[in-house]
């Protein structure tokens, strides 16, 4: 768990939240970060990373089990915040080969820009533009992000 650095609580207690949050990311792929603190006012941060046996949970059950691995654990006059991630992949789950030639026309991209810029290998790029290599999950990933901060970024 990052940052919980910033708490003042005991080392004992720190590593009760660790353990938590370690538990929680391995087997239901959550991630809780602690974002601040100041004034009584805990703010973290939840966001489940991937299904789980096709199980997805909502914002409510997600701020639900934050609060409930930080009861008993901070003071009862800290105000606990809970920032709850919705898991949704359907943008990245319905990335294909002709979605990433149209952002590529649309921007004017060659393969060996794509390359240089991602830092996927050319060979790489051009198997899986001529549909000879299956776009894997990380390819996915890196090319949805890569497109939506090139479009906002005009570099």
């Amino acid at each position: 768990m990052k940052n919980v650095d910033l708490l003042p609580l005991t080392a004992e207690v720190k590593k009760r939240l660790e353990e938590f949050a370690k538990q929680y990311r391995r087997m239901a792929h959550i991630v809780i970060d602690v974002v601040s603190f100041a004034d009584n006012r805990l703010i973290v941060r939840a966001e489940q990373k991937d299904l789980v046996g096709g199980k997805l949970l909502t914002k409510k059950e997600l701020t639900e089990r934050v609060r409930e691995m930080f009861k008993d654990e901070i003071p009862p006059e800290w105000k606990l915040t809970v920032s709850a991630v919705n898991f949704d992949r359907k943008d990245i789950d319905d990335i294909t080969v002709d979605w990433i030639k149209t952002r590529m026309s649309k921007l004017d991209m060659k393969p060996k820009n794509l390359s240089n810029y991602t830092g996927i290998d050319k060979c790489t790029v051009s198997s899986l533009l001529s549909g000879d290599k299956a776009l894997t999950k990380w390819h996915k990933v890196a090319l949805y992000y890569f497109f939506k901060y090139y479009e906002v970024a005009h570099f």
